[in-house]
């Protein structure tokens, strides 16, 4: 019923820098709460023309979230459906094809509709946002239920991840502290921080943190598998 209040929560994961695996957690956290709690989950990922999502889950959706933002007045509980991937059971996929012919211009009402439209029917939205700094994403981490942030441990992460904090921290005076995943920590030959120096500095104690195994991860998100 559209005049009732949304059901679901949302879960906005974020990166501290591209390439530190928050798309993967957040495939494998919206995995996770499917099979573990038999609820519905939407994994929506919002990197349009590089997006995983549908690699992870050995999915090629024909069409999907790009039809929503080139078209979001008319996005709908019927055409959710239409354009969502089905998983399994209890998850469903938001994704694109990954083409770069189309050209999407994403702008913070196209995906605040498409996050409401979700959120009526959905009780869990995972929200994987690309690593870029714009009006959108900004509203969409103010406004999120829960915000997961991934970072690798060096300084450039640090830095990285204490703007967002900090930014977070004086907007959402009243919400939940967003939840710190420290990610491939101990990676050979390479210098990093501690972890425990590493959430200290933001005043944080991690959520996460996950050692370098590369292989065993990178096989769990594409199988689909915890």
């Amino acid at each position: 019923d559209p005049e009732n209040s949304p059901v679901g929560r949302t879960y906005a994961f974020v990166g501290a820098k591209g390439g530190v695996g928050s798309s993967t957690i957040s495939h494998n956290v919206g995995w996770a709460i499917a099979e573990t709690f038999e609820e519905g989950v939407v994994v929506a990922d919002f990197d349009v023309p590089f997006g995983t999502a549908g690699l992870n889950f050995n999915q090629d959706p024909p069409q999907g979230i790009a039809e929503a933002l080139g078209a979001p007045d008319r996005l709908d509980a019927v055409m959710l459906d239409r354009l969502l991937t089905k998983c399994s059971e209890h998850l469903s996929l938001f994704a694109s094809a990954g083409s770069l012919e189309r050209q999407i211009d994403v702008d913070q009402n196209s995906v605040e509709k498409i996050i409401d439209t979700l959120k009526q029917s959905t009780p869990s939205v995972i929200i994987d946002l690309p690593h870029l700094w714009s009006p959108w994403v900004k509203h969409t981490l103010l406004t999120a239920d829960e915000i997961i942030i991934t970072a690798m441990p060096d300084l450039a992460n640090l830095r990285n991840a204490k703007s967002i904090i900090d930014l977070l921290r004086s907007s959402r005076r009243n919400d939940v502290l967003p939840r710190l995943i420290i990610n491939q920590v101990g990676t050979p030959k390479r210098p990093e921080i501690s972890p425990d120096d590493f959430a200290k500095s933001l005043d944080l104690t991690p959520t996460l943190v996950l050692p370098f195994e590369p292989q065993i991860f990178g096989q769990a998100a594409n199988n689909g598998q915890m």
